[in-house]
């Protein structure tokens, strides 16, 4: 069977065979030529179809590698523009804080400084009597007799008036009822030369009569009570009972970061140069003339401008134009009365206290560090109050004010 079966397989082949040849030979040439050209364009096309294919996908594969080329430029450059305007709206950001940035602190801790008054006398040691001054003689016709001396001579004896010096300074609040200030503003006589010429004439010893402070949007002076003074720096602290406190004084907060103290950052500073003249000049000229031929006393005229609301520390601004270990030198403007004032850093916190100004070059103002003005808070037994860093209180302000 499988004999039969091959056999009959190959007939059929052979069959087949013959027969395709018989049929070639009977195909007209001029087809089997067109046969053949339609074959050869055939295949020809289909190369030709394929390679344009293959041409058409390389060229859209260099257009796609192109655009996405162009697409990451155009995504770096997009960035770096962003880059740009991030650090452009970070300087504007930084240039609106620094425009407003004693505005800010004004308004957020300028009823937190004080203006501090006071008056001292001496008294001749061992014996405790106060120092007077020397009683006037009269002529014949009723006029005074001068001495020809440049400052009153002080005696012990006599009836004549007790000698008393009254003072003005700054200071402010550093929490729980403790002021800051300069030890020459508490202790005035340390700079006072009558004090060095009464050496010469009569033993006298300077004694502290009185010291208050002004507060701004508070009608009546609160007591000072003088607590210590550091021995090599211009610093003293002192102390109000808090219970005597104006209403919701903020605490003014204290850098203790040294690192952005440096050459070239932008300073304010607030005080009271020129005490009662410079609140007395912001006056209208004939409320200003009939306030000082009202009141004859520096206390009386201060008392009055505390219950009239008159009194506001001085802001100024400026950059820090030299640095050492113990002292900070700005160009921000003050004067005489400044003295003890907060002097602060870019970051909105007390850098320092002002206790000296160079009047022949407005560029050499000077400031105690303030970390020496903690470290004698902290002996003094003051605790750092816990209060929000000034962007958040600007931020928090900036909330209640929305909310209203």
């Amino acid at each position: 069977m499988e004999a039969s079966a091959t056999a009959r397989r190959d007939d059929a082949k052979i069959f087949l065979r013959e027969f395709t040849r018989e049929l070639v030979r009977e195909i007209n040439p001029s087809t089997k030529i067109i046969l053949f050209a339609i074959i050869i364009f055939a295949v020809v096309g289909a190369l030709y179809i394929g390679f344009a294919q293959f041409n058409e996908a390389r060229r859209g594969r260099r257009i796609i590698a192109e655009q996405q080329a162009q697409l990451a430029a155009q995504q770096a450059q997009l960035a770096h523009a962003n880059e740009i305007l991030n650090k452009v709206a970070d300087s504007t950001e930084r240039l609106q804080k620094t425009l407003s940035l004693g505005e800010t602190l004004r308004v957020n801790y300028g009823p937190g400084v004080c203006l501090i008054y006071g008056s001292y006398t001496f008294v001749e040691a061992g014996t405790g009597r106060p120092l007077r001054m020397a009683e006037s003689q009269s002529n014949e016709s009723g006029n005074t007799i001068q001495n020809g001396a440049d400052q009153p001579e002080l005696t012990p004896e006599g009836n004549g008036q007790i000698a008393e010096y009254p003072f003005v300074g700054t200071g402010f609040h550093t929490g729980d009822g403790f002021i800051l200030t300069n030890r020459h503003v508490v202790q005035p006589w340390l700079a006072d030369e009558r004090a060095q010429s009464l050496t010469s004439t009569v033993n006298g010893k300077p004694r502290l009569k009185k010291l208050v402070a002004f507060f701004p949007d508070n009608p009546q002076p609160i007591t000072l009570k003088y607590k210590q003074a550091a021995t090599g720096e211009d610093v003293a602290v002192c102390t109000i009972d808090p219970k005597d406190l104006p209403p919701k004084t903020p605490v003014l907060p204290l850098e203790k970061d040294s690192d952005t103290v440096a050459t070239g950052r932008i300073v304010v500073t607030m005080g009271y140069p020129s005490g009662p003249d410079r609140l007395i000049a912001m006056l209208p000229e004939d409320e200003a003339r009939g306030i000082q031929n009202r009141y004859g006393s520096t206390e009386s005229l201060l008392t009055y401008l505390g219950q009239t609301k008159h009194i506001r520390p001085l802001m100024t601004q400026g950059n820090i134009t030299d640095l050492d270990a113990r002292r900070i030198v700005y160009d921000a403007r003050t004067g005489e009365g400044g003295s003890g004032g907060p002097l602060f850093g870019p970051s909105g916190r007390v850098i320092g206290i002002t206790f000296a100004i160079f009047t022949e070059n407005t560029a050499s103002n000077f400031a105690v560090p303030i970390h020496f003005a903690i470290s004698l808070l902290e002996k003094s037994g003051w605790t750092a109050p816990a209060i929000p860093d000034p962007e958040q209180k600007d931020a928090a302000n900036a909330a209640q004010a929305g909310a209203r």
